[in-house]
C-alpha cells in the first residue's frame, strides 16, 4: 500500500515487513522517528527499525498522517464477501453493542452469558469483511464457535487447537494455540475476537498480543476483570469498555427470569469434631508464623514457608482436610438428594470446586461427570445426551463455568466453590439462557460455622444477587 503520488513529500518511501511478530520498518533518512514514537527502536543487527506488530496501526496511522511515502508488505489477510444466512434477526442491545464499536472497531463490550455475544460477534465480521481470528479459552469454546460461525456463514471456518492445524479467512483458536504460532500467523488477520477475554491480562496472552497486527478488535465478556491494573492492561491492548449490560438488566426479556437459594447445612458431630481439630492444628501453626506473614501476605508464600517444617507441612494437610470436611459435608449431600427428588423433571447442572468432591458425587448418585481430565470425545457424548433429556443431572468441577452452551439446564446446585465474584456470576450464567417459558434455579448450599460462609458472602457481591440477599 503506497501513499498517493500527489501528497508525497518525500523521495525515498519507508518499507514495512512482518518479521516473527515484528515490524521492520527500512529507511535511511528514518532515524529521528524514536524521539517521536518512543516504542520505535533501532535494531542495529539489521540496520532497521522494529517495533511490536501490535503498533501496525498506529505506525500506519503516523505514516498517513505525515504525508510520509511507504510500501507496506505487512498485512496477509483478504478481503471477504459474507453474508449471515440466518433467521436471526440482532436484539436491540447486540446493535447497539455493535454500533458503539463501530466507529473505532476496537473496544469491549460486556454482556451477560446466553445473550449472544457470539451472535454479536457475527456482525462484526460481517461489518469488517476481513480475516478474522476468534479467540476462546477451551476446546469446547472454540468447537462452539467453530461450529456456529460454520452454520451462520455457510463458509469454512478454520480450527487450531486440540491438535488441529487449519488455517482459513475465518479461524477459531485456543489462547494457547494463538499464543504458540502468533510469531508465524500474526499477520494473516485484520480483526481478533477475543472472547472471555477476562483471561487476556495474563502474562503469557498479554504477550501474545504484540505479535499480532490486527487493526481491529473486539472484547467479550459476561464478567469483566475489577482489578485496576487488569483493566488498565485490558484497555491498552483492546481499547475500553465501549457497552455493557448487567444481568439483572436483561433478565426476563432476553434472560429468563431467576431465583437464588441459599441453603445452610451443618456438620455431623463427628465431622464437627474433626473440622475444629484440624482447623486447630492449623491456627495454631499460623500464630506461629513470622509477623511479616500477616493477613495480607498471599497464600502462595504462606505455603513455600510452611514447606520448610514438618509441622507447617502438617499444617497445610489439616487446612485440606478441614476444608474438605465443609466442601462434602454429608449433609449437603442429602440437600442435594433432596434437590434432584423435588426437581426430577429438571436439567440440572451441579457444580464443585475439586475434583474429588465431583467424584464422589457422581458416585453417590450414578450421575454423569465432567471434569478436566475428561477425554473430549466423552465430554461432546455427556453433553449431547444432557441437553437431550437423556440425562437430566450432570455433575463437573468447574469446566462449565464459562461459555460452554447449554440452554435447555434451569436449575443450578452450587456445592462449593471459591469466593471469586466471576465464577458465581458464570455458574448463574450457565442456567439464564432464554428458552420457551422456564425460569432459572440456583441453588447454593453451604455449610453453617465454617470458612464457606464467608467465601459465599464474598463472591456474591454482584447486582444479581442483590435482590437475594
Amino acid at each position: 500500500m503506497t501513499y498517493p503520488e500527489s501528497e508525497q513529500n518525500l523521495t525515498e518511501p519507508v518499507e514495512i515487513h512482518y518479521q516473527q511478530g515484528t515490524l521492520s520498518v527500512y529507511c535511511n533518512y528514518f532515524k529521528k522517528l524514536p524521539d517521536i514514537l518512543t516504542w520505535l527502536q533501532w535494531d542495529q543487527r539489521t540496520l532497521c527499525h522494529r517495533c511490536h506488530a501490535d503498533k501496525y496501526r498506529e505506525l500506519f496511522r503516523y505514516l498517513y498522517k505525515n504525508n510520509i511515502r511507504y510500501s507496506d508488505f505487512t498485512p496477509k489477510y483478504n478481503k471477504l464477501d459474507l453474508l449471515l444466512k440466518t433467521d436471526f434477526t440482532p436484539f436491540d442491545y447486540q446493535s447497539e453493542a455493535l454500533n458503539s464499536w463501530k466507529p473505532t472497531k476496537r473496544g469491549i463490550t460486556v454482556l451477560p452469558t446466553g445473550t449472544g455475544k457470539s451472535f454479536l460477534a457475527a456482525l462484526a465480521i460481517q461489518l469488517v469483511q476481513r480475516s478474522t481470528l476468534v479467540l476462546a479459552p477451551t476446546i469446547d469454546l472454540i468447537l462452539q464457535w467453530q461450529k456456529n460461525l460454520s452454520d451462520w456463514f455457510q463458509y469454512e471456518v478454520g480450527l487450531l487447537g486440540g491438535g488441529s492445524f487449519e488455517l482459513a479467512d475465518v479461524t477459531v483458536s485456543t489462547y494457547d494455540s494463538a499464543r504458540i504460532y502468533a510469531e508465524n500467523i500474526g499477520n494473516r488477520f485484520c480483526l481478533i475476537i477475543y472472547d472471555e477475554c477476562h483471561h487476556l491480562p495474563s502474562p503469557a496472552y498479554s504477550q501474545m498480543t504484540h505479535s499480532y497486527i490486527a487493526p481491529y478488535k473486539l472484547g467479550l465478556t459476561a464478567t469483566p476483570s475489577i482489578e485496576p491494573d487488569r483493566q488498565q492492561l485490558l484497555k491498552e491492548i483492546l481499547g475500553p469498555v465501549l457497552y455493557s449490560k448487567q444481568i439483572q438488566q436483561l433478565s426476563g426479556d432476553y434472560l429468563a427470569p431467576y431465583q437464588i437459594k441459599t441453603i445452610e447445612v451443618e456438620l455431623t458431630d463427628e465431622e464437627r469434631d474433626d473440622y475444629e481439630y484440624h482447623r486447630q492444628v492449623y491456627e495454631t501453626y499460623r500464630s506461629k508464623v513470622p509477623s511479616f506473614f500477616g493477613k495480607k501476605t498471599s497464600w502462595e508464600r504462606f505455603v513455600m514457608y510452611a514447606y520448610r517444617s514438618a509441622e507447617g507441612r502438617n499444617a497445610i494437610r489439616s487446612f485440606n482436610l478441614q476444608k474438605q470436611i465443609s466442601l462434602s459435608a454429608n449433609r449437603k449431600m442429602e440437600e442435594l438428594a433432596n434437590i434432584l427428588i423435588r426437581h426430577n423433571d429438571s436439567r440440572i447442572l451441579i457444580f464443585t470446586n475439586d475434583n474429588k468432591t465431583a467424584y464422589h458425587i457422581s458416585s453417590l448418585f450414578l450421575l454423569p461427570l465432567i471434569t478436566h481430565e475428561t477425554k473430549a470425545k466423552e465430554r461432546k457424548l455427556v453433553l449431547e445426551k444432557f441437553r437431550a433429556g437423556d440425562w437430566p443431572f450432570l455433575v463437573n468441577s468447574r469446566v462449565l463455568n464459562e461459555g460452554v452452551d447449554v440452554p435447555e439446564a434451569n436449575i443450578a446446585v452450587v456445592i462449593s466453590g471459591t469466593a471469586t465474584v466471576r465464577e458465581h456470576v458464570q455458574r448463574l450464567g450457565r442456567i439464564l439462557r432464554k428458552k420457551d417459558n422456564k425460569t432459572a434455579l440456583l441453588y447454593e448450599i453451604i455449610t453453617a460455622n465454617t470458612g464457606e460462609v464467608y467465601t459465599s458472602k464474598k463472591r456474591r457481591v454482584h447486582g444479581a444477587y442483590e435482590q437475594f440477599s
